[in-house]
């Protein structure tokens, strides 16, 4: 990833380049990578870095009923209520569909030898995604925890 940011750079050396958006992309495929297996900054999976974008604007508003609930009704009128349930539901759909892919993955390469199996390199939802299918560990993990999780990691 490191490689492919100083190229970027070098490329557009005659002009201005934007660092500020390069290191802020070079973050975000270095967790994806981590967290998923691939990098989302080329615009797949709904456009997950515009969506990143606006989930860390969402952060930095002040939702007035939060802190003074009778006062809640604000956040309905100045549409913050509705900006946050937006991309929520599509935070859900675009982590859901990452999981279906990565549980896919296990299922087609979970029928194949343990060698085969340890030639794949595990991300952090394929870790996930095992001890909730590992009975043995103590404790459950389920879908919406997992997404929590993953949630976590860009938060």
């Amino acid at each position: 990833e490191t490689a492919l940011m100083v190229e970027k750079i070098m490329r557009s050396i005659p002009s201005v380049a934007n660092l500020t958006e390069t290191f802020v992309t070079l973050a975000n495929d270095v967790v994806c990578r981590a967290a998923f297996g691939r990098k989302y900054s080329g615009g797949g999976c709904g456009n997950f870095v515009v969506l990143l974008k606006q989930f860390v604007e969402l952060f930095g508003e002040f939702p007035v009923g939060d802190f003074v609930p009778w006062l809640r009704w604000i956040d309905k009128v100045n549409g913050l209520e509705d900006k946050m349930q937006k991309v929520a539901k599509q935070f859900d759909a675009i982590l859901e569909l990452i999981l279906e892919e990565h549980l896919d993955s296990l299922n087609t390469h979970g029928n194949r030898d343990k060698l085969d199996q340890v030639e794949k390199v595990k991300d952090f939802v394929d870790v996930l995604l095992e001890v909730q299918r590992d009975e043995t560990v103590g404790f459950s993990i389920d879908r919406e925890c997992i997404k929590a999780l993953i949630l976590d990691m860009f938060a």
